[in-house]
């Protein structure tokens, strides 16, 4: 059996510029796609902060853990955002050197963030006598429910243009929309504790993402059956 070697740096420079002139979408979908893509997220967000609203206390919060437990998650759901979507109309973007530090890296620095600050104030509620569970409950089916219109929003703007790696861009997107999620939900949640911030607000990242791969593998094999009828 011949053993597999990797394409020359040349011809991969020369396919990926190639690419780059050939979109794989019709052209002007993929602004239309975006477009669409923040009109949803900015709707989304209008929404759950109609809803949701912040935190009775918020002015009774220390400044600097409030602002650095935002800070960092806005931060972290951008990242997570830009690097599975960079790859655009020719899918020559991000690859998967790229993504699995994002998909891997980046919770475990939320849950270094979140066991090390606790954003408190004096009317900050903490979890009742054998009730953390049920509260954690509450807030990961909130954040799961929050985020799923985000990652199918994610999932609408790059359908057919996950060839390789999908299930990593998927878990990536699911990565995005959770932590998205978490920082809306964060900023409505009154109860304190890291305990209760990693099980009710990071936890939901896993199953999001574990839920993103699939759609994506699940989407791109459908699409390949299709354009090989």
């Amino acid at each position: 059996m011949n053993e597999q070697t990797r394409p020359p740096a040349e011809l991969k420079g020369r396919l990926m510029a190639a690419a780059a002139r050939e979109p794989s979408t019709p052209p002007g979908s993929w602004g239309r796609r975006l477009a669409v893509t923040i009109a949803g997220g900015a709707l989304w967000l209008a929404v759950m902060l109609m809803v949701k609203g912040f935190r009775h206390d918020w002015g009774e919060l220390p400044p600097a853990p409030w602002s650095l437990t935002v800070a960092a998650l806005v931060l972290s759901a951008a990242v997570a955002t830009v690097v599975a979507l960079r790859r655009g109309p020719a899918m020559v973007g991000a690859g998967v050197g790229a993504l699995s530090p994002v998909v891997w890296g980046l919770p475990l620095a939320l849950v270094v963030l979140v066991s090390v600050v606790d954003p408190c104030g004096p009317s900050t509620e903490q979890a009742s006598e054998g009730g953390h569970l049920a509260d954690a409950a509450g807030c990961m089916a909130l954040t799961v429910l929050a985020a799923l219109p985000l990652l199918g929003l994610g999932l609408l703007l790059l359908r057919g243009l996950t060839l390789s790696r999908p299930a990593v861009i998927g878990g990536a997107l699911g990565l995005a929309a959770a932590t998205w999620a978490h920082a809306v939900v964060r900023m409505h949640c009154p109860i304190g504790g890291a305990d209760h911030a990693l099980l009710g607000h990071l936890l939901p990242a896993l199953p999001l993402m574990a839920v993103g791969a699939w759609a994506a593998w699940a989407l791109d094999r459908r699409l390949m059956r299709l354009r090989t009828r």
